[in-house]
């Protein structure tokens, strides 16, 4: 037994799909008017579209390991009674901290003043100048629909906030030791468009990470994805930078406390010897090759522990970089997006509203849906014609 809801059977094992698609054929100049509208939408907004070239660069970071090193000589020192700790601690920085310091304040706030060079001007500009500087103001198209949106669908916001006042920027005191970052109202709102701009992916399977960036001229894509790799190699490098002075000044004090140790024993052993000069005794011989075994286990303690300060000087001097690019920034040559692809976004779109609309009015006008503040005769009128 079937049951019809406007010409359409519902089966009792499911829907009739051939009385659908008579459905749409019925309905075919309805679904054409509406894909057409949406055509002549997605058509609108594919010829004002801005061009989006997006620059990418490949690098894995470097990372050098002594755990070996320090293992065999955390237990040369535990032998001798001393704790030399984890030196090999931070030598390497796993690649999820990445995505972190290109989301952090500092990083952006010197990000967003990189100087870009953009057709429209002779000399460089920065994405903070461009955005708030009013000679560099321009008209886009883009502009004047955030423009329009602002005072129509934003407006209550903007009533808010005209009652509310001006609210001031944030102004963050304490010392040098104990900044605080943060981002004025017109840096964040550079910020904003400028993560909408940048991304970071991370393979963590293959080791090796992804920059990328986009914008509407090939150049200052190339040129942001550049000067952001150049800023992650600049804070990676201070950061192992002041890792390494900060394990230097840990080892500068085991050096001296082994070397006070090694003395230590190097005098025990001599007055020892001197106080038993002569002495045959099994007992003599035997406390002598102990203090021996303890003045040299302290000699070598000290000669390793020397030799890993003069690595930790070489470390802070050191300034090889710390990221290898396997696929160098380059200046990209073909959009990435596409006017077609828009239009056949905005094309698909429209098919599916149009299709589902006819769905949907069927069920409302079989279940004669009546909504609030909605006139009976006018409901009734539409519910009539809607065949």
């Amino acid at each position: 037994m079937n049951e019809k809801i406007n010409n359409v059977p519902i089966e009792e094992e499911g829907i009739d799909y051939k009385a659908i698609l008579m459905r749409f054929w019925a309905k075919r100049k309805y679904i054409l008017y509406v894909c057409g509208a949406f055509a002549a939408l997605g058509l609108l907004v594919a010829i004002f579209q801005r061009p989006v070239y997006t620059s990418t660069c490949t690098f894995v970071p470097l990372s050098s390991s002594s755990k070996a090193s320090t293992s065999s000589l955390s237990s040369l020192a535990a032998m001798a009674g001393i704790n030399l700790g984890d030196m090999s601690a931070g030598e390497s920085l796993s690649p999820l901290i990445y995505p972190q310091i290109l989301g952090s304040v500092e990083f952006n706030k010197e990000l967003m003043r990189v100087p870009l060079h953009f057709e429209d001007y002779d000399e460089p500009v920065s994405l903070y100048d461009l955005a708030t500087d009013p000679q560099y103001r321009r008209f886009t198209v883009g502009g004047v629909f955030k423009l329009i949106k602002k005072y129509t669908i934003g407006l209550p916001f903007v009533i808010l906030n005209a009652i509310r006042g001006e609210q001031p920027d944030i102004v963050v005191s304490g010392g040098e030791e104990k900044k605080i970052s943060a981002f004025t109202k017109d840096e964040y709102k550079v910020y904003e468009s400028l993560s909408k701009m940048l991304s970071l992916t991370v393979e963590k399977k293959d080791g090796y990470l992804t920059l990328s960036a986009k914008s509407s001229e090939a150049l200052v894509a190339a040129e942001l994805c550049q000067g952001a790799l150049n800023l992650m190699q600049k804070y990676i490098s201070d950061f192992k930078h002041n890792q390494a002075k900060d394990n230097l000044a840990y080892l500068q004090a085991r050096s001296n406390e082994t070397r006070d140790v090694y003395i230590a024993k190097q005098m025990e052993l001599a007055q020892y010897v001197d106080s038993n000069r002569g002495a045959q005794t099994a007992t003599s011989e035997t406390r002598r090759e102990q203090l021996s075994s303890e003045y040299n286990l302290a000699f070598a303690l000290y000669t390793e522990v020397s030799k890993q300060l003069l690595q930790a000087e070489l470390k802070v001097k050191n300034d090889t970089p710390v990221l290898s690019a396997v696929k160098p920034v380059d200046v990209p040559m073909k959009k990435s997006n596409s006017r077609m692809k828009t239009l056949f976004v905005w094309v698909f779109f429209g098919i599916v509203v149009s299709l589902g609309s006819v769905l949907g009015l069927d069920w409302l006008k079989k279940h004669e849906v009546k909504y609030p503040f909605s006139k009976p005769a006018r409901l009734k009128s539409f519910y009539e014609e809607w065949e």
